[in-house]
Order: structure tokens, then sequence, then C-alpha cells
């Protein structure tokens, strides 16, 4: 369950600053950074037990509380609001995850790559 998901979201969000991030903003930064949370993200589900909600919970909130922060740290209007989104999403996954319903993290693994990618070009 774990692992047939991951390796492809990190993919695509790492192709998102290697198509072309932007020079002269802060917005290349903060979309490599954004990628960088969801492979740290990753690496942490790597290491809790699928049995540990509390710990797949609490990784999607740290999610959330990255994207807020990095959010605040844009200077561009769309990439905020996109990270602002991601984050909303990710607290709302944080709460209403359950041991036999994952359905929200993997719509938002679904949905953010296209989402970032579409804001950090």
């Amino acid at each position: 369950m774990r692992s047939g998901w991951r390796w492809p979201v990190g993919a695509a969000l790492v192709a998102v600053c290697a198509a072309g991030c932007a020079v002269g903003t802060n917005k290349g930064q903060v979309c490599d950074d954004a990628v960088k949370a969801v492979g740290t993200y990753n690496a942490t589900l790597n290491r809790i037990s699928p049995d540990d909600i509390t710990g797949w919970k609490q990784a999607a909130a740290t999610l959330a509380a990255r994207f807020d922060t990095l959010a605040r740290e844009s200077d561009d209007r769309k990439v905020k609001r996109t990270l602002s989104g991601m984050a909303t999403e990710w607290r709302g996954v944080s709460t209403g995850m359950t041991p036999r319903d994952i359905s929200g993290m993997q719509a938002a693994v679904q949905r953010q790559p296209a989402a970032l990618a579409k804001a950090c070009h």
C-alpha cells in the first residue's frame, strides 16, 4: 500500500523544478523546497509502521505545516495560493485518516503534483 504511490509522486514533484523554476523571485526556491518537503514526508512514511495511524496523521500534519510556511515565504501569488490549498488539504488528511480509509491522502497525492507543477511554471 505505502510504496506503490510514493515513488511516482516524488518523481513528478522533482520534475516540477527541473522543468523550469522562476529566476529573479523566490519562486524557484519555494517550489524546490516544496518538492523537498514531499520527499521528507515520503521518507517519514517509510519509517512508520502501516498500523501506526497516529504517525501517519502526524506526518500529514507536518507536511501541511511546511506547505503553510512555504506559502507565507513565497513572493508569487499563484505559488502562495497553491501551497495554501495544499496545506489545507493535508490538514484535512491528517484529521480524516483512519486505518481503513486513506482516500484523502490518495486524492491529495494524485492531485497535488499537477497543481504544484502548474503554479511553479
